[in-house]
């Protein structure tokens, strides 16, 4: 059953005492209209902690970020921290709590179900901050599952690639996967490099390890906004999702058995038998990744694929970003030191990390990665094709999304493991998040 709203009274204690005598946290009166009101900034040391599955690099640097303009601050990273129900759930009973949350936008659900976040309209209303400059259809996106803005974005959708191995193409005498590709072009390659070769089963390609970059690449919503209801079976483009899956698994080879789509990553990095996988550029920094081409991973990488009837277009509603929880005892305070992340110097070292910049100016994303020595493998004119390709339209979201999406992808699954026709898989992926939704109206 879908978690109730748990109110959490539970006082957080990250924010460190200030030394005797300094400055409270106040505001300063605004000198003109125009202007934002300015939080004096306390003297004292103050540590906020942070839930955020960043490593511990990329940690470092938003803390870097933060602690040159603020050097008194120190953002604690929270090792207990998963984005999960029960590890949440012993986190509260633990009184162990965040006074902020960095997360992506597709994993705030949860977070909104157990009332973490604070709406930040009233104190961005309070202090006379100017947010025009962030990405509108992102900020809309944030809106989509409250009315509230209860996020910033640092960033918007990282770069999707398709990642390849350049020696199962060449070992089959199979063209590159080119620039533009759509995912029936892809599909054609992977019906040549699917094969049993010396005794080693070549697949083709993977769909990815998750079905929420296709699913956002059409757009799709789990529940419809107007009805409250599953939004499955009347939305055809989820029958068109789950046929394209079941297109690339149908693929004689492809989908061996014991095989599991969400096996993408070990497949590409480890066992080096696909040929095709597409995911997150940032895979690139990992270091399985660098460990994979020591141990002599050939690769190549160019742009996600598309839909044929939308050239160009890749996944959205996968942005980043950052809450102040209600634990929190400085929220004004939190939220002028978090904004250090969207000021140019800041959204540079997110583009550095990897990271698309969420405020709308084009010459900061001319960073994203310049100092990544293995992506900066990849061809200039790749690169700017990958970076080129346009987020889909905002799909509408709801509280009950991460619990669909574990509910959809467990009959996509059966679907394409061929225990289950489509039109069965996607009424019984509808029934079940209907039934989500009235148990937790009762």
């Amino acid at each position: 059953m879908f978690t109730k709203k748990i109110v959490l009274t539970v006082t957080a204690a990250s924010v460190v005492s200030f030394v005797s005598g300094c400055a409270s946290v106040k505001e300063e009166k605004k000198s003109e209209a125009s202007q934002p009101v300015k939080v004096e900034v306390p003297q004292g040391p103050i540590t906020f902690k942070v839930a955020s599955n960043r490593t511990k690099e990329s940690f470092a640097r938003v803390n870097k970020v933060i602690r040159t303009k603020y050097p008194n601050v120190t953002l604690e990273q929270m090792s207990s921290y998963k984005n999960n129900e029960k590890t949440l759930q012993d986190m509260i009973s633990a009184g162990d709590l965040p006074d902020i949350i960095d997360e992506a936008t597709t994993n705030t659900p949860i977070l909104l179900d157990l009332d973490f976040p604070i709406d930040l309209d009233p104190i961005i209303k309070k202090l006379n901050l100017n947010i025009s400059n962030l990405d509108q259809q992102t900020i809309e996106g944030i809106r989509s599952y409250n009315g509230k803005l209860f996020m910033l974005p640092t960033n918007l959708t990282p770069p999707l690639v398709l990642f390849y191995n350049k020696d199962i193409f060449d070992r089959f005498g199979v063209p590159y996967p080119a620039v533009g590709n759509t995912w029936d072009d892809n599909i054609q390659l992977a019906k040549k490099l699917s094969r049993t070769d010396a005794g080693v089963n070549y697949m083709g390609m993977s769909t990815g390890t998750i079905i929420n970059r296709m699913a956002t690449q059409l757009s799709l919503s789990y529940v419809d906004p107007k009805s409250g209801r599953a939004a499955i079976v009347s939305n055809d483009g989820w029958k068109k999702m789950f046929e394209k899956w079941k297109e690339v698994y149908d693929i004689p080879g492809n989908y061996p058995s014991g095989a599991k789509f969400s096996n993408g990553v070990n497949d590409f990095l480890k066992t080096k038998n696909l040929a095709m996988f597409p995911h997150f550029l940032l895979l690139a920094q990992d270091k399985l990744f660098e460990d994979a081409v020591k141990s002599g991973l050939n690769w190549g990488a160019t742009t996600y694929p598309a839909f044929k009837e939308a050239p160009g277009v890749g996944p959205s509603g996968i942005s980043g970003g950052f809450m102040i929880t209600k634990m929190n005892k400085y929220p004004e305070f939190a939220l002028q030191v978090m904004m250090t992340l969207l000021s140019d110097e800041g959204q540079i070292e997110m583009a550095k990390d990897g990271m698309v910049p969420s405020v709308n100016k084009p010459e900061l994303r001319s960073h994203i990665y310049e100092d990544s020595a293995i992506v900066n493998q990849i061809p200039k004119d790749v690169l700017a094709a990958i970076y080129k390709m346009k987020e889909a339209k905002p799909y509408s979201r709801s509280r009950y999304d991460t619990a669909s999406l574990n509910t959809v992808t467990k009959y996509m699954n059966e679907y394409i493991g061929g225990k289950m026709d489509l039109n069965s898989a996607l009424r019984k992926a509808d029934e079940e998040i209907n039934k989500l939704i009235e148990a937790d109206k009762k």
